[in-house]
């Protein structure tokens, strides 16, 4: 500053003290007072010096161990892994007692001990949902409330150890080998209206940074978890280490109000707010809802396998020397991944693959067509009857077809889309409102399985009592429903099937013994039978 300047300057803080530009001048002026004082020295005249980029150098290298520590477990990048990694540092407030209750609540032990159980095996489920609640409840206390400003603190260190130091090392030395820990950086000057984005961006990712015990001990537990056996005490010292150095330089050399000053000082603004990174949220609470959503799930999953296998005799009784229909990619692969990748699942695969199989055996392209002989040339001697059997043959005649839709509708550019399911999946991990249209299409899609199901049944039961009192109208001297009936099932066309409904009529009755235990069914009609 010159010298004739510098009386300009006094004498108008002297005789223009109120106007706004005398004011912003001297709040410049104690921005610049301020960055003098700094110790050690990293601004000086608009210029970032050496000890700046030696700083910002220190960041680098011990947030890079970290970064590969949380790129492995809590990288924000994938959220199901990152969930699955805070869910356990949640677990590590548990007491002991309640760490081994919330682990007898995993998949297997859980079904063991719905299986041990062979009187009454909702007391056990019972039991389960009470443990669930207490442990569930144990959340709002006070040991585990401050844990979410823990975890929180947790994932903006996880963002800092991500950040991208390298344009920053560059500014300050061109010939900067990224990865290259043995490459010692030479520092030059850097103008700060140069290097303004980079600083704004370390502010917004440092500022509110608190490293505390809790932040070292979550780092070593972590740690523990990827090594999966206890840390020696040469890697808990590197970690802390590491911690310990970014801590330093974050509160004694590039602390979030010496940033700051620097920032508004070169935007001659005294009053500027660089915007800060903001962690909001209750990982408390995604851990409960993880853990209640999981439990719901693999209690339906255990009563379906528990089910699947009750009914497999009677499958086999049903379809011997035969494997059963697929029903398209509402399957056990698809219904794997749903299950390790979201707690979610297909619950029907099972009963449509029976239904399906059960149509292509029993209902074959003959027995339709007599049916349909039936319809069209049976000469009913009630109308209000033949009305009522016309409508549940095509009912059930139509069956494959409504099955036929279901698996269709998986295609691409289909209501359930496989593709935007797996899309979803994939997406889920980084975004939970993927998630949220993930499980959202999933029970759309179980509802559909469901509906499917029941209606088809329902029409096939129909159809097993109209049959059984044809085939025993049939019987009869004179056919007191049909007159033609035994003309119509004696024909040439129609021997062999009305021949093989007849000899496969119970066979129906197995089907929907194993039916009952997915839909509701009368019962009583067809036991009667």
């Amino acid at each position: 500053m010159s010298f004739i300047q510098t009386i300009s300057d006094f004498f108008e803080s002297i005789f223009k003290r109120s106007s706004p530009e005398v004011q912003k001048k001297q709040l410049l002026k104690k921005l610049d007072s301020e960055i003098k004082e700094f110790n050690p020295l990293i601004c000086k005249s608009g210029m970032l010096q050496p000890n700046f980029g030696e700083a910002i150098y220190g960041l680098y290298k011990n947030c890079k161990p970290l970064d590969n520590l949380f790129s492995v477990t809590v990288s924000l990048t994938d959220l199901p892994r990152q969930r699955r990694f805070e869910a356990q540092l949640v677990v590590t407030a548990y007491s002991a007692a309640d760490q081994e209750a919330l682990a007898e609540l995993s998949f297997e032990q859980r079904k063991q001990a719905v299986l041990a159980e062979d009187k009454n095996p909702d007391r056990v489920y019972i039991r389960q949902r009470q443990q669930m609640e207490r442990l569930l409840k144990e959340l709002n206390t006070d040991n585990f409330k401050k844990m979410d400003m823990d975890i929180l603190n947790l994932r903006q260190l996880v963002e800092l150890c991500h950040y991208s130091f390298i344009p920053f090392l560059q500014a300050f030395d061109s010939s900067f080998l990224p990865g290259d820990m043995s490459y010692k950086p030479s520092y030059i000057e850097v103008p700060v209206a140069k290097a303004l984005n980079l600083l704004e961006d370390l502010y917004y990712q440092t500022s509110g940074l608190k490293l505390t015990t809790t932040t070292g001990e979550a780092v070593l537990a972590l740690a523990q978890l990827r090594k999966g056996s206890e840390l020696t005490e040469s890697e808990k010292k590197s970690y802390l280490s590491n911690l310990k150095k970014i801590r330093y330089i974050l509160s004694k050399v590039l602390s979030s109000e010496k940033l700051k000053t620097i920032i508004r000082y070169c935007k001659q603004d005294s009053t500027y707010e660089p915007k800060i990174a903001s962690y909001t949220g209750s990982p408390r609470q995604d851990f409960a809802n993880m853990i209640q959503s999981r439990f719901d799930a693999e209690e339906q999953r255990i009563k379906t396998e528990i089910q699947d296998a009750r009914i497999s005799e009677d499958v086999k009784a049903l379809f011997p020397d035969m494997s059963i229909e697929e029903v398209g990619n509402y399957n056990q692969t698809y219904n794997e991944m749903l299950q390790t990748e979201a707690s979610l699942g297909f619950k029907w695969i099972l009963p449509l693959r029976v239904l399906k199989t059960f149509l292509k055996i029993y209902l074959t392209p003959p027995a339709k067509t007599l049916l349909n002989d039936i319809v069209i040339e049976g000469f009913f001697n009630n109308p209000t009857y033949k009305s009522n059997f016309s409508s549940i043959v095509y009912a059930a005649i139509n069956s494959e077809e409504i099955l036929e839709a279901f698996e269709s509708s998986f295609g691409n550019d289909k209501p359930n889309s496989i593709a935007v399911l797996e899309g979803y999946i994939k997406d889920s991990k980084k975004d939970k409102d993927f998630f949220k249209r993930l499980e959202k299409m999933v029970n759309d899609i179980n509802n559909q399985a469901y509906e499917n199901l029941q209606n088809i049944v329902t029409n096939l039961c129909d159809l097993y009592k109209q049959l059984g009192e044809l085939l025993a109208d049939a019987k009869k001297p004179s056919s007191e429903i049909i007159s033609n009936l035994k003309v119509l099932m004696m024909s040439s066309r129609n021997r062999d099937s009305t021949s093989f409904l007849e000899a496969n009529y119970n066979n129906w009755k197995i089907f929907f013994e194993i039916m009952k235990n997915y839909v509701i069914i009368n019962i009583g009609e067809i036991n009667h039978e």
